[in-house]
C-alpha cells in the first residue's frame, strides 16, 4: 500500500513540476515571428515557442467600437484611469499611480498635453461598466487558450509621443491589438533583466524597470549598452503576442491611437506564479489599512454650532457641566426679546 501511495505522490509531483517548468521557461532569441492567417492550432503551437508573434487580426466589431473616438462619443461620461508616466514621485508612492477621470476629460488632456506624459490603462472597470467587455469576450475565441482561469481585457491610449514604462507580464498569453493609428513597441529579451534594475511593485502587481529604453538616463547608460533591443511597428488591424517575462515599452505617435489588450492566465500558469500572487494578496491587506487610515485622517471637521447671540461672542466654559437648572441660573444676562 505504501508503494502505491509513493507512486501516486511521485506522479503528482512530476505532473506539477513539468507544467510549472513549462510556464516558467523563456526564450531569449531576439526575433519576432510573422505569420499569415494562422489557424487556431498553428497559433497555439507558435506561441508556445515563447517568441513574439505578429499577425493580422482585423476584427470589424473591435475595430469599430474600441477606438478612442468611438468610446468618447458613446461613453464619454464614464471614468477611466489616468497615469502620469513622468511623475518623479511614482517610485516613492506606488499606491497612487492612477487618477480616475471621465473619458471626455482624459481625451482633452491628451490633446493639450505637450510633454508626452499621460496614458490611460488598467481600464477593466470601465469596460465592465460600459458593457464593452462583452465585445471583447464575443470576439476573442480565436485568441483564448485552453484551460483559461482568468481573462483580463484593457484599452490603452496616450498623449502623442508618450512611452509606457518598460515592464513585463506574467500571463500565459498577452495580445496587443491596434484598432486605430500605429504604435511602436520596443522589445527586450528576458535574459537582459539583470541590466534593467527590475522593480516588483506588488501594490499594483506591476513588474517594471526605471530605465527608459527610448531616452536612456545617464545613470543607467553603462548597463543598458549591454542590452539588445528590437523595435516592432504595429498598424491598425495588426496584433502582437508578447510572451511572459519579455520586456516591452510602447510609444504612441498620435492622440487617437488605441490599443486593445487581451491577457489570459491558465490554471497551471497561476500555479507557477503563486508566490507573486501571495505577495500581492498580502500587500493588498496593507493597502486597505492605509486607505482606511487615510480616510480617518482626512475626515472633514464637524461644522461649528450656530451662535445663540449675535451681540456677544460665546465664552468657553472651564468647569464641568452642571445640571440644566443650575446652568440656566448661572447665565449672565437674559436675552433681550426680539423687537
Amino acid at each position: 500500500m505504501q508503494s502505491v501511495f509513493a507512486v501516486i505522490v511521485f506522479c503528482v509531483v512530476l505532473f506539477l513540476y513539468l507544467h510549472i517548468y513549462f510556464h516558467l521557461k523563456t526564450s531569449n532569441d531576439l526575433e519576432v515571428y510573422e505569420i499569415d492567417q494562422p489557424s487556431k492550432d498553428k497559433l497555439e503551437e507558435v506561441c508556445d515557442l515563447r517568441q513574439p508573434v505578429m499577425f493580422d487580426y482585423a476584427n470589424e466589431r473591435l475595430m469599430e467600437s474600441c477606438t478612442l473616438a468611438a468610446m468618447r462619443s458613446t461613453y464619454g461620461a464614464f471614468d477611466v484611469r489616468l497615469r502620469n508616466v513622468k511623475d518623479p514621485a511614482e517610485e516613492a508612492d506606488a499606491t497612487d499611480l492612477y487618477v480616475p477621470l471621465t473619458l471626455h476629460t482624459v481625451a482633452e488632456t491628451f490633446r493639450s498635453d505637450k510633454d508626452a506624459r499621460y496614458i490611460t490603462e488598467n481600464n477593466g472597470e470601465f469596460l465592465e461598466e460600459t458593457g464593452l467587455v462583452k465585445t471583447f469576450k464575443y470576439n476573442d475565441a480565436f485568441l483564448r487558450p485552453a484551460m483559461v482561469s482568468k481573462c483580463a481585457y484593457d484599452v490603452v491610449c496616450a498623449s502623442p509621443g508618450t512611452q509606457t514604462p518598460l515592464r513585463y507580464e506574467l500571463n500565459y498569453r498577452n495580445y496587443y491589438l491596434v484598432t486605430h493609428g500605429t504604435i511602436k513597441i520596443r522589445l527586450i529579451a528576458p535574459h537582459a533583466s539583470k541590466y534593467l534594475y527590475p522593480v516588483s511593485d506588488y501594490d499594483n502587481f506591476e513588474f517594471r524597470s526605471p530605465v527608459n529604453p527610448w531616452q536612456i538616463q545617464p545613470e543607467y547608460r553603462a548597463d543598458f549598452d549591454k542590452v539588445k533591443t528590437m523595435d516592432v511597428e504595429l498598424r491598425a488591424g495588426q496584433i502582437l503576442y508578447i510572451p511572459a517575462y519579455w520586456w516591452c515599452s510602447m510609444q504612441f505617435p498620435e492622440t487617437l491611437t488605441t490599443v486593445c489588450c487581451f491577457k489570459y492566465r491558465t490554471y497551471m500558469n497561476t500555479l507557477s506564479v503563486l508566490d507573486k500572487l501571495c505577495m500581492w494578496l498580502l500587500q493588498q491587506q496593507n493597502v486597505k489599512r492605509d486607505a482606511i487610515e487615510k480616510k480617518i485622517i482626512t475626515k472633514p471637521a464637524q461644522p461649528a454650532q450656530p451662535m445663540q447671540s449675535s451681540t456677544e461672542p460665546m465664552q468657553s466654559s472651564t468647569e464641568p457641566m452642571q445640571s440644566s437648572t443650575e446652568q440656566m441660573q448661572s447665565s449672565t444676562e437674559p436675552m433681550q426679546p426680539m423687537q
